[in-house]
């Protein structure tokens, strides 16, 4: 286990969540896998708020294997899926069309913005056989807030349905899924939950799993997923147990620090600190305000050179992440994870040093 400190879209410390969850060793199909695995598809869907119309799929793998699913096994041979592309995470789903040959249209926004719904539903007037709209919830790439609730609110007058990658706003920013346009949402275990990587999910409503009959892959069809889980709670193969055992006590974790709400309110006390202090040291967000959320912002400014600031905090133990934007110096940093004030105060000392004897470029 490593013991570096990250300021990073992941979490931290996880590791220590396998041994206090893990107790005795588990079988792959013993009972108390069966029953691990039932738990955590309950406890998925009641933080997303979904009811009994809504079925939890499990897969082993990061979250784009669950947008991968979600798309691959859900847009059928007679579907038409508009993809709202602006940054590299909604890029990803153009990739997945591609490859499994998913009818499909891309409408292609600003990467510093967030998705034009004007541009949208004018889409979905010249393309009036689009069935589905696939968007990103939170495109990571730059730090860009998508709104999700409100291109739901269109699609329902157009009643088209909704594909949504959450993976990096589940348990933190809040989704409306009795909205009956939403029908599927793409998440992972790490993110907002705190687990560790390597076990995601796809919440989609039933409906649209008898609408479809089968996917195009073998290890990433949602239909024969749940159709093992329903009939015997068993994977079809081998389930990640100590993913899921660390996930489980992130979980409890999640519910006794209160939750959806105060995760978001520790996330935004975080942000609001580290770009205060920022500001006072030349930085600025590249995002303008309405687009941001207090989970990663992209940062600029100061006459940084990137690569000398990234080795200078990295022998700190401090990690910054380097951005494909258009200015060379910007850089990423989250305030997600196991993460307190103090390390926020840590890193913004950290710059400080590094600016005070800096080579500027």
């Amino acid at each position: 286990m490593q013991t570096l400190r990250l300021f990073t879209p992941g979490p931290l410390n996880t590791s220590s969540r396998v041994r206090q969850a893990a107790g005795n060793d588990l079988g792959s199909r013993s009972p108390a896998a069966t029953a691990l695995t039932v738990q955590l598809r309950r406890a998925i869907a009641e933080i997303a708020g979904c009811d009994t119309q809504w079925s939890t799929v499990p897969l082993q793998g990061s979250g784009t294997f669950a947008v991968e699913a979600m798309l691959s096994s859900l847009i059928g041979e007679q579907d038409h899926l508009l993809v709202l592309e602006n940054g590299v995470y909604s890029s990803r789903m153009v990739a997945i069309c591609q490859l499994h040959g998913i009818r499909h249209t891309v409408l292609a926004f600003d990467p510093c913005q967030g998705v034009d719904l004007v541009r949208v539903e004018a889409a979905l007037e010249v393309h009036p056989d689009v069935t589905h709209i696939a968007a990103v919830h939170f495109e990571t790439a730059l730090g860009v807030l998508n709104d999700i609730d409100g291109l739901v609110k269109l699609a329902s007058r157009y009643q088209r349905r909704v594909l949504v990658d959450a993976i990096s706003t589940f348990g933190v920013l809040p989704l409306d899924v009795t909205a009956p346009a939403l029908v599927a949402l793409a998440l992972s275990s790490n993110k907002g939950l705190h687990g560790l990587p390597g076990i995601a999910f796809v919440l989609v409503r039933k409906t649209e799993l008898t609408r479809v009959s089968s996917g195009r892959t073998l290890s990433l069809d949602l239909h024969a997923q749940v159709e093992a889980l329903d009939r015997d709670g068993q994977w079809r193969f081998t389930p990640p147990l100590q993913i899921m055992l660390a996930l489980q006590q992130a979980i409890a974790e999640f519910h006794v620090a209160g939750g959806r709400a105060a995760r978001y309110e520790a996330y935004r006390q975080r942000m609001d600190r580290l770009l205060t202090g920022m500001a006072a040291l030349g930085f600025t967000p590249v995002i303008q305000a309405a687009h941001r959320a207090p989970l990663i912002v992209t940062l600029t400014g100061a006459g940084c050179d990137t690569a000398q600031l990234n080795d200078y905090l990295f022998a700190r133990q401090l990690v910054i992440y380097p951005t494909k934007h258009s200015d060379p110096n910007s850089f990423r940093v989250g305030v997600m994870g196991e993460l307190s004030l103090a390390d926020v105060d840590a890193l913004l000392a950290a710059f400080a040093e590094f600016i005070s004897g800096r080579v500027t470029v």
